[in-house]
């Protein structure tokens, strides 16, 4: 047990090296996890599963340059270290409050903090096992919480993944405490995801690109993590959803560093120049786009077996898969294709990280098996059963590979274009971008949508804190006397 502390108090070594050197803090950061995860293999330091989740969440956030080590470091010490149940919860929404804190950002989050922790630790004191219900939502960043997301992505890029994957641990860890709740998450979950699409068609920055991302990957999986027959789902979803959202911060981080540029309309027609990108974020697209419909199907097949609710989320999951089809098009097509409005330039360590990524999203996303047996072969963990294989994922590849054939090896030839009449192939390549150009303009109009939930949320932003908690209260108490 010492030991084990020992080695967990080293990960606080590169948060104190940030202020001496950024590179050096992430490659002591990422040695500091390396050796941790090696010894926990060898039987030298015993790990919980949900402190192995959070340490390989760590390592492959790491890996985005925008990511923030020192954060990093100091958010994995903290759920690493042995602190009685929900007071790492607390920790975490502490810490996270004085690093806002510290950019002046903090706004809502301020309100969420003196109302989420006083509620927790209160119904701690008075026993009730399923005390952290309001942290696991808060840091998950359920609305009307989702707020503060955007004051956290555009100054600390990849902590908010990392801090909503340790309370999604948290939450699968204490599955049977939390169980009475199991229909509030499953709502929240739920409403993370349609919420995530309806302001991801509108979003115009980067840091909305990440936040509302961000609500729709672990909207899916605060779902499969809180119900016990989705514990397979929630391990099969995890490593897919963590490399998902790392590859669209690595991408999108060069953008904006290269270029000094965060709104989504000033790109358009990179994908000519940073081809490796473009194809690594289209495959992440298509790779969410895969998981969402997956876990649909899985959601369908619960609910005909007699469980009516999971028939309504099957439902709304379906939608939410549908519909993100036109929103990961459109934020592609504006960052990537028409006419290009700035030369950004990538180098071959970046092109070799984001396809190494790539490439391990595609395995773990294809084959369920390979996200079972990282986990499994580090800790020893038993992993549940978990037949479906991501047949849609396979065939979407197929379609993918056949339309680089045809195009790769296709003869030139005479191709009528609606701008240029005929032309060559190699002349219509040139000018592929014309299609989009007027992108912008054709739909103008939903850039000006007024989306019901940007005013509810709004109100909600204002008011709902305190009514959010007791309904909360009210639902923990009924739980606990049935």
């Amino acid at each position: 047990m010492t030991e084990t502390v020992f080695y967990q108090a080293l990960l606080v070594i590169p948060a104190l090296t940030y202020f001496y050197n950024k590179r050096l803090a992430r490659i002591f950061l990422a040695a500091i996890e390396i050796i941790l995860l090696s010894l926990n293999l060898t039987n030298l330091v015993t790990l919980q599963l949900s402190q192995v989740i959070v340490v390989v969440a760590s390592l492959i956030l790491l890996m985005d340059p925008g990511s923030n080590p020192e954060l990093l470091s100091i958010v994995t010490f903290i759920s690493t270290i042995p602190l009685p149940q929900s007071l790492t919860l607390v920790s975490l929404a502490l810490f996270l409050f004085v690093a806002l804190a510290v950019k002046r950002c903090q706004k809502r989050f301020a309100l969420y903090v003196l109302i989420v922790i006083p509620f927790t630790l209160i119904l701690q004191y008075f026993g009730y096992s399923f005390a952290a219900v309001g942290l696991v939502l808060m840091l998950v960043g359920v609305p009307p919480f989702h707020k503060w997301l955007s004051d956290l992505y555009s100054n600390y890029q990849s902590t908010g993944v990392l801090v909503a994957v340790v309370a999604l641990s948290y939450l699968n860890a204490y599955q049977a405490s939390y169980a009475p709740l199991m229909p509030l998450f499953l709502f929240f979950g739920t409403l993370m995801m349609i919420v995530g699409i309806f302001q991801c068609m509108i979003s115009r920055s980067f840091t909305d690109l990440y936040s509302t991302s961000h609500q729709i990957i672990l909207g899916l999986l605060l779902v499969s993590a809180a119900v016990g027959e989705l514990q397979a789902l929630f391990f099969y979803l995890l490593l897919p959803s963590i490399l998902s959202l790392t590859i669209i911060h690595f991408v999108h981080s060069h953008l904006a560093e290269e270029t000094k540029k965060t709104g989504m309309l000033e790109f358009g027609g990179l994908s000519t120049g940073l081809r490796v990108e473009a194809a690594s974020t289209l495959t992440t697209y298509l790779i969410l786009f895969t998981l969402v419909s997956l876990s649909a199907e899985i959601f369908m097949q619960i609910g005909v077996n007699g469980n009516i609710v999971f028939i309504l989320l099957g439902c709304a999951t379906l939608f939410v898969a549908a519909a993100s089809l036109a929103v990961f098009f459109r934020n592609y097509t504006l960052i990537y294709e028409g006419l290009s409005k700035s030369d950004v330039r990538s180098s071959n360590t970046e092109k070799f990280a984001v396809g190494a990524l790539l490439g391990g999203n595609l395995v773990t996303g294809l084959i369920p098996a390979t996200s079972f047996s990282i986990f499994s072969f580090i800790d020893g963990w038993q992993p549940p059963k978990f037949e479906t294989f991501n047949a849609l994922l396979l065939i979407s590849l197929a379609a993918i590979l056949l339309s680089i054939m045809i195009v790769v090896f296709a003869k030139p030839s005479k191709t009528k274009s609606w701008t240029t009449g005929y032309t060559s192939v190699d002349e219509l390549h040139e000018s592929r971008g014309e299609i989009f150009t007027l992108w912008k303009e054709i739909f103008k109009p939903i850039y000006d949508i007024d989306v019901p939930d940007d005013r509810a949320s709004e109100t909600l932003g204002r008011m709902s804190p305190a009514i959010l908690f007791v309904v909360l209260v009210a639902l923990v108490v009924l739980g606990e006397i049935a």
